[in-house]
């Protein structure tokens, strides 16, 4: 009696799993996952040129998110110890008349001061577009409800 109890689970269980392997899966992105990925359409980023009219600032989605960059960056990179456009407008709070967001504090060392005495740009930082990017007015890939908390 407990060899035919036994065998029946057996059979069972190997059902079971052999209906479960058989599915196929439903990806997000639409295609069979087995099928060769395709590029995306190619994206131009907002042609919007810094102090130029207003330019909007992006709202960030989450606590300590580095700020985007709400304008083209094309003019401006690369940036190099040397050569950083980024320095160039935002180590001030206005330029020409338009208050822009300033560098801030944390990317500034506390010990290495510039000529003029100020506090020097943390070297560490000096590759603005690591952390702040440009964006580009695209749909997302896939549906979200992803609702950011800043406070």
């Amino acid at each position: 009696m407990k060899k035919s109890i036994s065998i029946v689970l057996a059979t069972l269980v190997l059902t079971v799993i052999g209906c479960a392997t058989s599915l196929v899966p439903t990806p997000m992105r639409g295609a069979d996952v087995t099928a060769a990925d395709t590029a995306p359409e190619l994206k131009t980023y907002a042609e919007k040129t810094p102090g130029v009219g207003q330019v909007k600032l992006i709202d960030r989605t989450f606590v300590g998110q580095p700020p985007m960059v709400p304008h083209s960056i094309e003019k401006y990179v690369p940036l190099t110890i040397e050569e950083n456009a980024c320095m160039e407008c935002h180590q001030t709070q206005e330029i020409r008349g338009q208050k822009i967001p300033q560098i801030g504090t944390s990317h500034f060392s506390t010990t290495v001061k510039t000529k003029a005495g100020a506090p020097a740009l943390e070297m560490t930082r000096f590759q603005c577009d690591s952390c702040h990017v440009p964006q580009v007015d695209a749909k997302p890939l896939v549906e979200s409800r992803f609702v950011g908390v800043t406070k």
